[in-house]
């Protein structure tokens, strides 16, 4: 089967895709590598393709691609015959946009006098670009006034660029007629005239003659229609499963969500509709992994992710059962964590892990509210998770462990008391924090400032103003004064600003660089004016890093005295 035969299948809605399969991702550039190594007629692999008449949930192939394209799933209700793709349809994908469809708005065009080797094989060699018919006009009329000049210009580059979909639905009369106006445009030498004769012959073998650059495998091809030989939908995912975890492919929750896709036709849709709806107003960047993983906690299936679970359909039941109580969990977590811990991004807690508990002890409360009495506890207990951070290192066993050994003995029995002093023994235990000082919050140093600073919202309209954190005595400069790293490092040399400004800021003297920023900015910050010299570093460190510990301790309420029960335990 040819790559244009494969294509007509695609356009003609007989070749789709199932639920199962994740998004389109690859870019402009892959796009163009597999055009160049379709050229030199290298195999592109293979593309496994699954015969059915069965009612299953599927996608048409996009044409016109865009950042952000939103599907529409159909069902098979009315039985007719479909190949859905197992396997291939980035490749698949790729072609169809290239042949049939736009990326981004912009069409690809083919350097129809590329081809020259340079003797690199690695280097591209047949040359494809995206554009729009504005761009392409304006590379043609230069090409040609360089051609023209060509005698005169070392190393001048030859092109001349078509419309890819243009070049393979033209009649043979009509591909004539283009090379001769090209050829007469740019009046071309006898080698480029060849060249271009070449490239548009090689073109039409590679796509419509040519069988063995992307080979297609058809599984139940052309069997009955009610053969028991047939393939059902869980043969089908286990193919799925076992091509994408013997390759890297997918991630583990791609081929998680694929199951769910396949089991639970809803989700294709419900999940993604949650996720664009729950990032609204906030820069947590919740994603598809997240909320299978909170799934998976609240479904008591454990955090990490393991496809044989969802085998089971009991499991796969829990889950849809477990959905809509879920998501208003992670609803009310992201309006706790923003309201009463002051935190509105995942970089400032360092991870989105730390949330995973939270959304599992409110799945278990009244209304997925914190109670009251349980506030200060649950914002001491999610601040300290934030700046420890036990859970970036073995996560998959670690959040369950802490969900399991901590919160649950207390849910079990319906208290819904959160067990602050457990979690400082768990995470003394893992981390070896013992107080909160210098150490803690050190190991988190965007939280530190953005507690300090107050920063409302970590999400900007505009890129320039996103809050960077810099140092306030230049780091080159402290070491061109014999500061050692720890010293030119430490937490109170660093605050937050716009990242326009930070990079205006580079190596100034901070004496100089703060003489125009508000005293009220400054004492927010704890900034004070009369240390701003290189000679006073050392004092301005150790009196602004105490400054800040007192001021986090009263504003988290998280003091030395919350660790005394380490000594207790011991």
């Amino acid at each position: 089967m040819s790559i244009l035969n494969l294509l007509n299948q695609i356009n003609e809605k007989e070749i789709v895709l199932p639920a199962i399969q994740r998004d389109f991702v690859w870019d402009e550039n892959k796009i163009t590598m597999l055009l160049d190594s379709i050229m030199r007629g290298y195999p592109v692999g293979i593309v496994l393709l699954w015969e059915t008449y069965n009612d299953i949930q599927y996608r048409e192939f996009i044409k016109d691609f865009r950042s952000g394209n939103r599907y529409t799933f159909n069902d098979n209700t009315g039985n007719k015959k479909l190949r859905l793709v197992l396997d291939g349809q980035q490749r698949l994908s790729s072609l169809y946009i290239a042949l049939y469809g736009t990326h981004e708005g912009r069409n690809l065009f083919f350097n129809v006098l590329s081809g020259e080797s340079n003797g690199d094989f690695s280097e591209t060699q047949f040359e494809f670009y995206f554009g729009t018919e504005k761009e392409a006009n304006n590379w043609n009329k230069n090409a040609v006034k360089t051609y023209k000049k060509k005698d005169s210009i070392e190393n001048y580059k030859k092109e001349y660029y078509v419309k890819i979909k243009d070049l393979f639905t033209m009649s043979g009369k009509a591909k004539q007629q283009l090379k001769q106006n090209i050829s007469q445009e740019m009046n071309l030498i006898n080698d480029d005239d060849l060249r271009l004769s070449e490239n548009l012959i090689i073109l039409d073998d590679v796509l419509i003659k040519d069988t063995n650059i992307l080979k297609a495998t058809i599984i139940d091809e052309n069997k009955p229609k009610e053969s028991p030989e047939r393939k059902n939908e869980s043969d089908v995912l286990e193919i799925f499963v076992r091509i994408n975890t013997e390759g890297v492919n997918l991630n583990r929750s791609d081929l998680i969500f694929s199951m769910l896709k396949l089991n639970w036709k809803e989700s294709a849709e419900t999940l993604p509709e949650f996720i664009d709806k729950i990032n609204k107003n906030n820069s947590f960047e919740i994603d598809t992994d997240f909320v299978i993983r909170c799934l998976f906690v609240v479904s008591e299936l454990g955090s990490k992710f393991d496809i044989k679970l969802l085998r089971k359909k009991e499991n796969i039941e829990a889950i849809k059962h477990n959905f809509n109580k879920c998501c208003s969990a992670i609803e009310s977590t992201i309006d706790f964590i923003q309201n009463d811990c002051w935190c509105s991004s995942n970089k400032v807690i360092g991870s989105n892990f730390n949330l995973i508990p939270i959304v599992y002890y409110l799945f278990h409360t009244k209304n997925h509210l914190v109670p009251n009495s349980e506030i200060v506890n649950v914002r001491k207990s999610f601040l300290l998770l934030s700046f420890t951070s036990p859970f970036s290192r073995y996560a998959d066993s670690r959040i369950w462990a802490y969900i399991k050994r901590v919160l649950s003995p207390y849910l079990e029995a319906k208290d819904y008391s959160y067990p602050f002093n457990d979690t400082i023994s768990w995470i003394h235990y893992w981390t070896g924090v013992d107080s909160f000082n210098s150490i803690c919050l050190s190991s988190n140093i965007h939280l530190t400032l953005h507690l300090l600073q107050q920063i409302k919202n970590a999400k900007v309209q505009y890129k320039n103003n996103s809050p960077e954190i810099d140092h306030i005595f230049p780091r080159s400069i402290l070491r061109e004064k014999g500061h050692n790293e720890s010293d030119i490092n430490n937490y109170a040399n660093f605050w937050v600003l716009g990242k326009t400004k930070n990079q205006n800021k580079t190596n100034k003297d901070p004496k100089r660089y703060f003489s125009d920023v508000p005293d009220s900015e400054l004492k927010k910050a704890l900034i004070d004016r009369n240390l701003l010299t290189y000679g006073n570093y050392k004092k301005f460190i150790n009196i602004r890093g105490k400054q800040i510990i007192d001021f986090l301790s009263k504003k988290t309420e998280i003091t030395d005295a919350d660790f005394e029960i380490l000594n207790v335990s011991e």
